[in-house]
């Protein structure tokens, strides 16, 4: 009979907040945090909307649980977890409805209720002195409600607290008061005030009758939240994982918890050797969202490898009643329903009569989906039971399941002390085998094994450490006891101590499951700012290479800029502010001047009298703005240079951002540039539009191009056409977007601060139009959607119902908003 001797005793991807699907209910996420308690991670969106007459704010608590095991998973099911413990529930000092209801693991509660004090008035008043005694009156206002649902997903507990507060109950105590006043006799002002108790009386009656439909308007929108919610969690990526809890069930000898890894040693006799032997090792996958592609178990002893792909069975019965089924060959099942979270596999192992052999045995289990996927093995040694030794063996460091530490990035060390117990060998060591499959060779003192060890192996992040006794029996040199315990070289990567200490190729803040830590978003508004201030400086070095008189006067600003980055290190929104603010005094305000002066390059009088205008309302931007305008409007050479310089200071395009400098408006090019805008843009109302049906305007020089694009696409539309234009990568390209400038600028120009293309080039532009295209070849989600263009420009559809969706508005750059049509529109 087969027995088990020496078992292990048993052991053990972000979410993404569904900010965007919030959003596309109509709810205004203000607030997204990230809490860490109790060893689980949630993610808190807190959001705003107002609906039939009531002011809702809403809580979203997401919280993820570490499971390992089925016991986890029914614990996250139950609710027998810890929560964050965050509330939004409203005071109310009396309850009109107090409800809640149970089940699944799912809890509902609703409260509805108002505030309730006592509050008194003078009814007669002489001269603004009360006369007489006051009236206290009950008073009942402030109507307010409080929906609560908590369910579980998967490994995931989701909580939707939503506060409501009623817009036409929240009166005020003095809004029922009456008071008229008159003179009396003595010249005194006498009041008299009274409570309108028949309008109070009718504001308390509608707000008792809010209990009929306040449950309903707040469940509603608590179940819009939730459908939502759970359709953008699908959506995410999460890659299948094998739980720990194994089973091990061998009939006759019954069934036995294991835990991955080394088990011990497993002893057969001769009727074994003669009738073979069945073995069913049982496990659970777990997939949050049910996409999994593939399920593999093998057994591998000295004589094979046997299994393979699991055969799907698709209902309870189908599944027991193959369990239940003897069987000639080893076989893997599981049992796929299709939206379970949860699959039981089940390893069939068939012994054949005279297959048993002493010797190494390795159970493996892999599961793979879209989003990746987990493999776990046990392992054992088959010895003939009169060849077995009573030696034990008692790893006590590093214990099943640690966490080892890095020495320094990469390199991690491993104390290792186990005890030996037993007699009847000699000439004792031990093999230890790393978890990337190196080896040391150890010896036994004191019936102790004792050392630090080292790996530096970067791809592997967790496995097994295994500890093998061999020593001589009769002469005869044998494994005397083997144990393993499991470790984990990644841990939580920790910013600032630049070690990879998740070992996924990114270090510190480079890594996005910290990205979003205070420290993460510290350091990237730090790198924003310091890039902002290298901008800056650039700036000013191109100033002093066109005027190196004023070298002196710049290097000044440069040192300024320095001195502002060490005094707001720890503020970078500040330093971003006064850095631009300097910047705008000392540097751009006069770049602003020059620009108009520069329209009269030809022209020393001109340029010497804008110039008295300048200084004549130095201290005045606006005035001095309106003054230099109308001189040039004024002195324009002709009559058609004034109507095309009037039209470009109405489009905007005369005075553009602070980049657009230089060229254009150098060598007296303004008005070229203004006939160019002239006579190919108009204003329509607030906005600029091309003249004509053409999206695109594009005047050429020597040295630059300048673009005008109605929007985004016919920008793409136009990048299409310079690449076919063979032009150098590096030719200079200005561009002016009418309908949504800052958003392309954003995608050109890294740091954001200028908010445009003015360092855009030819190469730049080329490159954006590949990365767009590249991100829109792929799924995306939209309200709970996910979405796929179909053949039909325009046309997208959504991948589980089939459903067909027309973009109706929304630009490239900002947020689609799509209806529902009918087949291909």
């Amino acid at each position: 009979m087969l027995v088990l001797l020496f078992l292990a005793p048993l052991t053990a991807g972000a979410v993404s907040p569904p900010t965007g699907a919030l959003r596309g209910l109509g709810i205004n996420v203000v607030k997204t945090s990230h809490v860490q308690e109790n060893g689980a991670n949630s993610v808190v969106l807190l959001g705003e909307t107002v609906r039939d007459g009531v002011n809702y704010t809403v809580l979203v608590t997401i919280t993820e649980y570490p499971v390992k095991t089925s016991e986890d998973l029914m614990a996250v099911e139950i609710g027998d977890v810890p929560t964050p413990g965050i509330s939004i529930a409203p005071s109310m000092d009396e309850t009109l409805q107090n409800s809640g209801e149970s089940e699944n693991g799912e809890d509902i509660s609703f409260l509805l209720g108002y505030s309730f004090y006592k509050t008194a008035f003078y009814p007669e008043t002489l001269d603004g002195e009360p006369v007489g005694e006051n009236i206290t009156v009950d008073f009942r206002t402030g109507l307010r409600s409080f929906y609560s649902h908590e369910f579980p997903f998967g490994d995931l507990r989701i909580s939707i607290q939503i506060s409501g507060e009623y817009i036409n109950f929240q009166r005020n105590f003095d809004s029922f008061l009456s008071t008229t006043c008159h003179l009396n006799e003595n010249n005194q002002t006498e009041c008299q005030t009274e409570f309108m108790w028949d309008e109070y009386d009718s504001y308390l009656s509608s707000m008792l009758a809010m209990k009929a439909y306040a449950y309903s308007q707040a469940s509603s929108l608590g179940k819009s939240v939730k459908n939502t919610v759970l359709a953008s969690l699908k959506a995410q990526p999460y890659p299948a994982k094998l739980l720990s809890d194994f089973q091990l069930c061998i009939p006759g000898s019954g069934c036995a918890k294991l835990s991955p890894g080394y088990l011990g040693t497993l002893t057969f006799n001769e009727t074994d050797i003669e009738n073979g032997a069945r073995l069913m090792f049982t496990t659970a996958v777990f997939d949050r969202n049910s996409d999994v592609s593939g399920i593999q178990a093998y057994y591998i002893d000295p004589s094979g490898q046997y299994g393979g792909e699991a055969i799907k069975l698709h209902s309870a019965q189908e599944f027991y009643t193959y369990m239940g089924t003897p069987k000639n060959s080893t076989v893997a099942y599981a049992w796929m329903n299709g939206s379970s979270t949860t699959i039981p596999v089940v390893l069939d192992v068939a012994i054949k009569p005279g297959q048993l052999k002493e010797g190494k045995v390795r159970v493996v289990f892999t599961v793979s989906d879209g989003s990746g996927g987990d493999s776990k093995e046990i392992s054992w040694d088959f010895v003939f039971e009169g060849n077995f030794t009573d030696y034990s063996l008692k790893v006590l460091t590093p214990k099943d399941g640690a966490h080892l530490k890095q020495v320094i990035d990469g390199l991690f060390s491993l104390p290792l002390y186990a005890e030996v117990r037993g007699s009847g060998a000699e000439d004792l060591y031990a093999i230890v085998t790393l978890p990337d499959g190196s080896y040391e060779r150890l010896p036994v003192e004191d019936n102790e094994i004792l050392d630090v060890l080292y790996m530096s192996d970067p791809a592997v992040k967790e496995g097994a450490l295994t500890v093998s006794l061999y020593g001589k029996v009769n002469g005869e040199e044998k494994l005397l006891a083997k144990r393993s315990v499991h470790v984990t070289l990644a841990s939580v990567e920790v910013p600032g101590d630049e070690i990879d200490n998740d070992m996924d190729g990114l270090v510190d803040c480079e890594d996005p499951d910290i990205a979003t830590c205070d420290a993460c978003i510290l350091q990237k508004k730090l790198e924003w700012a310091e890039s902002l201030m290298e901008r800056h400086i650039a700036y000013i070095n191109k100033m002093i290479e066109t005027t190196p008189s004023m070298k002196s006067v710049y290097d000044l600003y440069i040192e300024h800029l320095r001195e502002l980055h060490e005094q707001y290190k720890d503020d970078p929104d500040r330093m971003v502010k006064e850095m631009n603010a300097y910047m705008e005094e000392k540097v751009y305000r006069n770049q602003e001047i020059n620009r108009y002066i520069s329209i009269f390059a030809d022209d020393p009088e001109k340029r010497y009298q804008l110039r008295q205008i300048a200084e004549k309302y130095r201290y005045d931007p606006i005035q001095r703005r309106i003054a230099m305008r109308r001189f040039i409007y004024e002195n324009s050479q002709t009559e058609a240079e004034r109507e095309a310089t009037m039209n470009a200071i109405l489009t905007g395009i005369l005075e553009p951002p602070k980049w657009l400098v230089g060229g254009q408006y150098g060598s007296g090019g303004a008005l070229d540039w203004a006939n160019f805008v002239a006579s190919n843009f108009e204003t329509v109302g607030d906005t600029v539009k091309l003249k004509g049906t053409e999206t695109v305007k594009m005047l050429r020089t020597p040295a630059n191009i300048f673009i005008v694009a109605q929007d985004a696409r016919a920008l793409m539309k136009q990048a299409e056409e310079l690449k076919k234009m063979n032009l150098p990568e590096s030719t200079k390209v200005a561009i002016i977007v009418l309908d949504g400038a800052a958003k392309i600028g954003k995608l050109l120009d890294r740091s954001g601060y200028f908010g445009n293309m003015a360092d855009a080039t030819l190469g730049s532009l080329i490159n954006l139009r590949k990365k767009i295209e590249e991100r829109n070849q792929g799924w995306f989600t939209w309200n709970g959607y996910v979405l796929h263009e179909t053949a039909k420009p325009g046309i997208y559809e959504d991948y589980e119902t089939g459903k067909k969706f027309k973009r109706v508005s929304g630009g490239w750059f900002s947020d689609p908003v799509f209806v529902e049509v009918k087949e291909n529109g």
